[in-house]
């Protein structure tokens, strides 16, 4: 997490950074990994093969590079921040598309987390939901690791922030 991304506030502290669970991007690395390390099984005879095969060795090798870079980069800057004032979404869909959503715990109406199927229920990851009153986007932050977690974590800090209000 780069200062780019994220600045905290005045007295404000990060509680949680709950990244997207590796799992379910796993056939995704494993398939654009292979995209990428395949040329190499075949660089003698594309080698052989002349000048066309050599430039297929190159496109195969860039190009599985890129995908397997910008796999890499939307899971590893997809994050949820926690803070002890607000939770912040930052989406990471590109190599250059980056949506940054940040909600105080005085604008969430309703925290909900769900595990929905079987390899979901086998490796405990789910969504997280934040409903959000007003016009803003609910969050919805997707292949979250422990998502009851979080959900209760969210949960609390809510509750502690209606009580300081009261």
């Amino acid at each position: 997490m780069t200062s780019a991304d994220f600045s905290l506030k005045p007295h404000e502290e990060v509680l949680s950074v709950v990244r997207q669970s590796i799992i379910p991007n796993g056939w995704k690395f494993l398939g654009y990994g292979t995209w990428f390390l395949l040329p190499f099984f075949f660089l003698f005879p594309l080698v052989r093969s002349g000048m066309w095969g050599i430039i297929s060795f190159f496109i195969l090798l860039i190009s599985g590079l890129f995908v397997l870079g910008r796999t890499y980069i939307r899971w590893s800057k997809t994050i949820l921040i926690v803070t002890d004032k607000r939770v912040v979404d930052i989406d990471q869909k590109g190599y250059f598309d980056r949506t940054v959503t940040e909600v105080p715990y005085g604008q969430i109406d309703e925290v909900s987390y769900r595990v929905k199927g079987f390899w979901a229920t086998v490796f405990r990851y789910g969504y997280v939901r934040l409903d959000v009153s007003g016009a803003a986007a609910d969050i919805q932050f997707n292949r979250v690791s422990r998502p009851a977690h979080v959900h209760n974590l969210i949960n609390d800090l809510r509750e502690d922030y209606r009580q300081s209000i009261k």
